[in-house]
């Protein structure tokens, strides 16, 4: 829900910055699948720059949870998860780093 709130300055500077471009190739996402903020900012921003940039290349990397390792956030399976689908959707790769 958070992400809505910066979506249009966010997008302003995309748009800018792809405006200024000579040759938009694509975009770079880094972010952790785990949180709040890399799951649920960074599936969203992903989201939206597939449906507003469709014909650019999308790469992520991505940092997933170790599975040997217990967590401090209750729901980081579902984190994952959700992110994991968004993901699939909406990346042309996904780097993933552990």
């Amino acid at each position: 829900a958070q992400g809505e709130n910066y979506a249009d300055e966010i997008f302003e500077m995309l748009d800018r910055e792809a405006d200024g471009s000579d040759s938009l190739e694509g975009f770079v996402l880094i972010h952790s699948i785990a949180g709040g903020t890399g799951s649920g900012m960074g599936s969203f921003l992903l989201e939206h720059i597939n449906d507003r940039f469709p014909r650019k290349l999308i790469q992520t990397y991505s940092v997933f949870p170790l599975l040997t390792d217990t967590s401090d956030v209750v729901v980081q399976p579902y984190n994952s998860v959700l992110t994991l689908k968004r993901l699939t959707l909406n990346a042309d790769c996904v780097v993933v780093l552990d």
